[in-house]
């Protein structure tokens, strides 16, 4: 079986996270987030994937240089026009498929969604999308569903309020997508979607599943908050690793960390080189890769980004829907006091 992964998106939502590396190779509890998606379709028995990156994907790709199995393919996107232009970059690799999955790179899911779609769509249909209940539908596509069957995705509705299925960015598709995809016009924002070539698909006939997995969890990781939670999600899955001299609960803490006496650690994720000098505080909080955290500092639901630094008795507060960022490699000065959604 095979996959395209599109990963040419910038991430311009999660800015500054994003100023040094592609959103996909973000981090989530020590692993980038496309590598998660790699493994996660390299279980349902996927053996190539083509991974669709912008002009600037070297860096991506240098990342997945050690992955054996699946077999990695790239394919450049040469301009950002939108979902199914990004398909069309990969259309040699489908071109020989009855069916393929397809997957969007900078999702946070469990393993076993992909897997039940996977066993869902079976021989008894065309293709299949995992569908997901989201409370604020309208920020995403809404799928119209009708005994199991795709009618239709509307495309982030502006007037729809409420609770609805949603489109989740995960699906199995027949090779006759590509053809469908050349076949569209842009859309309002001047972009080319996916979405619109699988609804392209259904008036042509095609029998595209719908796959509502009730359990589990599904994050687009578009912003600072659903990376915050991404992570903190992931703490309930990784091995917890501890450190020396230290009080660390239901943390994920890379073994070259440097922690001070006194430091207190819960449901936090240190990454490599990081150093919390001595009675310093974390909680819900990610510091990424050389971030440091000078003594009695106190950190609640912050984002540390490579390099970053928070000073001395510092009080970053954040909260989940709003977390504080300090961008790559900037400062924090001393005693700062910081509210939720702050950024530095």
């Amino acid at each position: 079986m095979r996959a395209v992964v599109l990963a040419a998106g910038e991430g311009k939502r999660l800015n500054p996270l994003t100023k040094n590396r592609p959103k996909t190779l973000l981090p989530v509890a020590g692993k980038p987030l496309i590598l998660r998606v790699i493994q996660a379709l390299q279980r349902v028995g996927v053996d190539e994937v083509c991974v669709v990156v912008g002009p600037r994907g070297g860096q991506l790709m240098e990342t997945l240089r050690s992955v054996r199995t699946p077999t990695l393919r790239q394919a450049v996107q040469e301009k950002p026009l939108g979902t199914a232009h990004a398909l069309l970059a990969a259309r040699d690799f489908i071109q020989d498929e009855d069916r393929f999955i397809l997957v969007y790179g900078d999702l946070f899911f469990q393993d076993e969604m992909l897997a039940g779609l996977v066993r869902h769509v079976g021989e008894d249909f065309n293709g299949g999308v995992l569908a997901v209940v989201q409370e604020e539908a309208r920020r995403f596509g809404v799928l119209l569903e009708e005994n199991g069957l795709l009618k239709g995705i509307i495309e982030k509705p502006e007037n729809h309020v409420g609770p609805a299925l949603i489109n989740s960015g995960i699906y199995v598709l027949p090779s006759g997508i590509a053809e469908a995809a050349e076949s569209i016009g842009p859309s309002a924002r001047g972009e080319y979607e996916l979405t619109e070539a699988i609804n392209l698909l259904i008036k042509q006939g095609e029998r595209i599943a719908v796959y509502k997995h009730r359990r589990g969890y599904w994050l687009d990781v578009g912003t600072p908050s659903s990376y915050l939670e991404a992570n903190l999600l992931a703490l309930t899955e990784t091995e917890k690793l501890g450190a020396p001299h230290t009080s660390t609960r239901d943390s994920y803490v890379c073994g070259d960390v440097k922690l001070g006496d006194g430091v207190e650690v819960k449901t936090s994720v240190l990454l490599e080189k990081v150093k919390v000098e001595e009675g310093a505080t974390l909680e819900s909080t990610v510091l990424l890769e050389n971030a440091v955290v000078e003594r009695e500092a106190k950190l609640s639901y912050t984002i540390v980004a490579e390099s970053g630094a928070v000073g001395r008795g510092c009080s970053l507060r954040g909260i989940m829907a709003s977390p504080i960022v300090v961008s790559p490699g900037s400062r924090v000065p001393p005693y700062f006091r910081a509210e939720p959604g702050a950024v530095f």
